[in-house]
């Protein structure tokens, strides 16, 4: 019975990440998308970039001696990719929280070696993936020098990636036995 009680703690505790995710994820792309439509209302704002690709800052008052620049210099192309970034990100971030939820149902339905779980480890596996992309590649606004490009490697998310596809073929294993198992009986 335990074990059933940690399972639905964390299938809710995921289902309330999913839904925290849409709601805050649907604000901060609308904020984020008044303040690039309404630069003027707030001429304090700054977009700051550190150096590190996988953060975006909105300041205002950043250190001078870091990129930033007025939120009203920023171009409309680096605005569409700004938004386009987060909005995919946070996208992607939602539909693997909602995979972890149908593999945590099935195994509190005590149906934990069937075939979609191994096909829901690969779509975490695609999605993270697909973060790690947008995570890799990013164009800076440089104010008068035009746009930069930008290349990291986001280690955590591949090895996240990896880890997801292993438990893929885990699964898969786990099928087997569980099918070779009720052969037997």
């Amino acid at each position: 019975m335990k074990r059933n009680k940690i399972i639905q703690t964390t299938l809710n505790l995921n289902r309330f990440t999913f839904w925290l995710s849409i709601v805050g994820g649907t604000a901060l792309i609308l904020y984020i998308g008044y303040l690039f439509i309404f630069p003027e209302s707030y001429p304090d704002i700054k977009i700051l970039n550190d150096g590190n690709i996988s953060t975006f800052y909105l300041c205002t008052e950043c250190d001078y001696t870091a990129k930033s620049i007025p939120i009203t210099e920023v171009g409309s192309e680096m605005k569409i990719w700004i938004l386009l970034r987060l909005a995919t990100m946070g996208l992607l971030f939602i539909l693997i929280t909602n995979e972890v939820i149908k593999i945590l149902k099935s195994v509190r339905d005590y149906k934990t070696f069937h075939n979609q779980n191994m096909l829901y480890f690969k779509r975490i596996a695609k999605y993270t993936l697909a973060i790690a992309f947008f995570r890799t590649i990013n164009f800076v606004d440089e104010g008068q020098h035009g746009i930069g490009l930008e290349i990291g490697f986001p280690l955590d998310l591949l090895l996240f990636a990896l880890f997801s596809l292993s438990l893929s073929e885990v699964f898969k294993e786990g099928q087997l036995l569980q099918e070779d198992k009720d052969s037997i009986l």
